[in-house]
């Protein structure tokens, strides 16, 4: 199964384990990038069971990199 990059629109294939690709990984703030990487734990992706702690994390980095592209996201 394509897993894509998680920013707003992006089609840009990664690996399942890999939340978004270069480009957008680096517009996300850092402090927002450590906890995604505090949060996540190993395996989440295939067992479709991330932490509440981790998608809170990914929530904020993708609406982070959606107002840097000047996307409409809360």
């Amino acid at each position: 199964m394509a897993h894509v990059c998680h920013a707003l629109g992006c089609t840009v294939e990664v690996p399942e384990h890999i939340f978004m690709h270069r480009e957008h990984w680096f517009m996300v703030p850092k402090p927002l990038r450590d906890a995604i990487w505090r949060t996540y734990r190993r395996g989440q992706e295939v067992t479709k069971d991330p932490s509440d702690e981790y998608i809170t994390a990914a929530k904020a980095a993708i609406a982070a990199v959606a107002r840097k592209e000047g996307l409409n996201h809360g």
